[in-house]
């Protein structure tokens, strides 16, 4: 199924890459087919656009896009646009074009990884880390909230969109030396590492103080 354009440069479809090579393409044009980790616009409130992210068994990868192209959880694509910086750090693909394979059909388990893992070799993928909260949570409105976490490998932020619908201010469990185990998109911004979950199932009381 089709749901976009070709870019007016591009006069034949380009190869498909692995998107972990693709990852390495900086300033380029790129195809890749992966399945849809984040559905469209679940990070709007953070990322002022109404992207997506992909993961095939390379690694994963951000899609930037202002519209919503209502892609599912599970469903697989084929996505061709350039590789570029966000604006904050984090590599994208400014999208072009977008094929739909198949509708919510699969499942990306997530790597359950140490903190330092997640940010240091697993960005743009979906990860399972589990930490110690190091403070109170920071309402960040009208963009979403904030907390930390921190494993003996390192720390890093927990960043949750309004646009996820996950309430903090709701969940009086989310204190300082509570354990979490998050599940997310390992991201970054503004040079601080983040794991940003999608709905209120990614994120489970591990154990109490």
């Amino acid at each position: 199924m089709l749901l976009g354009a070709w870019p007016a440069i591009a006069a034949e479809p380009l190869q498909s890459r692995a998107i972990a090579e693709a990852r390495q393409q900086s300033d380029s044009f790129v195809t890749v087919t992966g399945v849809v980790t984040v559905p469209s616009a679940r990070f709007e409130s953070a990322t002022f656009d109404r992207g997506f992210a992909v993961q095939d068994e390379t690694g994963g990868l951000y899609i930037h896009t202002d519209r919503d192209w209502g892609l599912h959880q599970g469903d697989r694509v084929t996505v061709t646009g350039f590789i570029t910086d966000d604006g904050h750090g984090q590599q994208v693909l400014d999208l072009q074009r977008v094929d739909l394979r198949d509708r919510a059909t699969i499942t990306v388990s997530p790597q359950r990884v140490s903190i330092h893992d997640a940010i240091a070799r697993l960005k743009g993928s979906l990860v399972t880390v589990e930490g110690e909260i190091q403070r109170a949570v920071v309402d960040d409105a009208p963009y979403g909230d904030r907390l930390w976490i921190r494993d003996d490998t390192g720390t890093v932020q927990v960043y949750i969109p309004r646009s996820t619908n996950i309430n903090p201010a709701a969940w009086p469990d989310l204190q300082p030396r509570q354990w979490l185990t998050v599940t997310g998109f390992s991201g970054e911004y503004d040079g601080r590492d983040e794991v940003i979950p999608r709905d209120r199932k990614d994120i489970v009381i591990a154990r109490s103080p």
